[in-house]
């Protein structure tokens, strides 16, 4: 019996976009508000003023390439469980649009076969699949961006390729940034679909996330794995 491709869902910018801007990250008012707590965090924990703790901030992200919470754990002995759970704790439905029961609709057919992926904390990430009505589609199918691997590191698309108990070339990797989502899965034999934009570098490109899985749902009309 044939076996259909496994799947990997990003979730920000991918299974939903952020209110106002353009809804990507850098240019929402999640970023802002989440900026707000982790320099607002860092005052009261160090006991330093608001302008200190921007400066901080600044300092670790750009030391750390943006992972602000490895450099928070190992500079300042600040937990990285308790950074997120004081700094990602913002309400999903004051940030995303609920897209209604399309999104679990369009899901539930590759259940069986697919994760999601992200670089976001489970703070952040298991309320908003809840707030999206599909943490039940995932289950506990859901990678989320605690430990030192993380994406972009291929490493974290093996061991996804490894839960969803398929070769990495039995996988599809679905999302909207090339650096973290297509690049990392191409380096081992995926199959890439990029969402939103074009892209030289994904395999296929669709306008949408309901894109994309028609172009699984194509893909799986003509082939799959053994």
């Amino acid at each position: 019996m044939k076996n259909k491709r496994g799947i990997i869902f990003d979730l920000d910018g991918t299974l939903y976009h952020f209110k106002g801007g353009d809804g990507s990250f850098g240019a929402s008012d999640f970023y802002a508000d989440l900026r707000q707590n982790m320099t607002r965090f860092l005052a009261s924990r160090l006991d330093i003023s608001g302008v200190e703790a921007q400066r901080e901030y600044a300092r670790i992200k750009d030391q750390y390439n943006g992972e602000v919470s490895l450099g928070v754990e190992k500079e300042l002995g600040i937990d990285r469980y308790e950074w997120f759970g004081n700094t990602w704790n913002l309400e999903p439905a004051g940030y995303i649009s609920s897209p209604g029961s399309r999104l679990a609709e369009s899901l539930v057919p590759f259940s069986d076969r697919s994760l999601v992926l992200t670089a976001a904390p489970a703070a952040w990430a298991k309320p908003v699949l809840t707030y999206l009505g599909i943490s039940d589609i995932f289950g506990e199918r859901v990678i989320t961006g605690e430990p030192d691997v993380r994406k972009p590191n291929p490493a974290i698309f093996r061991r996804a390729a490894h839960l969803l108990q398929r070769r990495c070339c039995e996988v599809i990797s679905i999302g909207d940034q090339n650096e973290s989502d297509i690049l990392p899965a191409k380096a081992l034999g995926m199959l890439t679909i990029k969402v939103d934009s074009a892209s030289m570098d994904a395999d296929y490109c669709a306008d949408s996330i309901y894109g994309a899985i028609d172009t699984v749902a194509f893909l799986d009309s003509y082939s799959s794995t053994d």
